[in-house]
């Protein structure tokens, strides 16, 4: 009988020993948990609410979300600066000169994105002015169709000096081009202003005097002073315009000369000052 209870009493002690074990082995594993989250959320390894967003969202809603973190950014800069009038829709550059702010509102899906060109005071001003006024119908629609990533390569002295033929600068790439068809104006007048160096950012009119523009997505030493500079993105709005090369669906045309990219789905868009 005695040994019975001692029996009993050792089956005993082991299952209230292992049942101590398994709780604090529980409990530490759940602080550990929690411990790691917090460290991981609270670090970010660099990266901001809109890169996780976009990591979440995918294609458009990549677009969508750089789209907010661009307006965010321009919120705060307003707030701090006064680059930008608002009774006057006026953007003022480093030099303080001033330009009228033309706004392209993308038809992607809500929120809506939006690029904002600062328009340099030139002969582009009165067109640019007819088809806000008169977009209705006379730009129905205004598409962004052309899509010209920038490759790895891009400038790189291992390929040939040129835009054509797999030199290192093409055939054109780097640029966001859209077009303003209308009904009065198959050619826009053009001054002199035209930069060595088209930079990055900068929008300017497609070929000689055409009614197409492109933005360019990087500098372009290539071009030399061909194209006439007309405007240049605000610096906070690049990333949607380099999102919508980088997450929209593009096709090749190979037997074009030269070969071109397009948005497989052209986007749609209305101008508006400001």
């Amino acid at each position: 009988m005695r040994i019975k209870r001692q029996a009993v009493t050792s089956t005993r002690s082991k299952a209230t020993t292992w049942l101590r074990i398994t709780l604090s082995t529980g409990i530490l594993l759940f602080i550990i948990s929690g411990l790691i989250h917090f460290l991981s959320s609270s670090s970010g390894g660099g990266k901001t609410d809109a890169y996780y967003a976009m990591r979440r969202r995918g294609n458009d809603s990549t677009i969508r979300a750089v789209a907010n973190d661009s307006a965010v950014t321009a919120k705060r800069r307003n707030d701090v600066s006064t680059a930008t009038d608002e009774q006057s829709n006026t953007y003022y550059d480093s030099g303080n000169n001033h330009h009228k702010i033309l706004s392209l509102t993308i038809d992607i899906s809500p929120p809506t994105a939006i690029i904002r060109i600062a328009v340099l005071q030139t002969k582009a001003y009165e067109f640019l002015s007819f088809m806000v006024d008169n977009q209705q119908t006379e730009c129905n629609p205004c598409t962004i169709y052309r899509g010209e990533p920038v490759p790895n390569y891009w400038g790189s002295h291992d390929y040939p000096d040129r835009y054509f033929d797999n030199g290192r600068w093409g055939p054109p790439y780097a640029l966001v081009q859209g077009g303003l068809v209308n009904s009065k104006f198959n050619t826009v007048q053009q001054d002199n202003h035209r930069p060595q160096i088209l930079k990055r950012g900068m929008v300017a009119w497609a070929g000689g005097n055409s009614i197409h523009f492109f933005i360019a997505l990087a500098d372009h030493p290539e071009w030399g002073d061909f194209h006439t500079v007309w405007g240049e993105v605000l610096e906070e709005d690049m990333p949607l315009v380099d999102a919508l090369v980088r997450e929209r669906p593009l096709k090749v045309l190979e037997q074009n000369n030269p070969v071109v990219t397009n948005f497989v789905e052209p986007m749609q868009f209305h101008l508006e000052w400001g």
